[in-house]
């Protein structure tokens, strides 16, 4: 099996959010780009629930 990494790392703070990649790059967002951005990203969740599902390679899907 192979082992499990970590992709991005997001921290939250003082200055509002960031978000750093495994592979050294980062984004930075104040306080309220980061609110901006959930409340997008809340806009979109079932879009984006259909397009994981749809990219998922197991067949099967077990919801609790």
């Amino acid at each position: 099996m192979d082992k499990s990494t970590e992709r991005y790392r997001i921290t939250v703070g003082g200055g509002g959010l960031e978000i750093h990649s495994s592979e050294g790059n980062s984004l930075s967002f104040t306080a309220t780009e980061a609110l901006m951005l959930l409340d997008i990203l809340k806009n979109e969740e079932e879009n984006l629930k259909v397009l994981a599902d749809q990219a998922s390679p197991l067949p099967v899907r077990i919801r609790f």
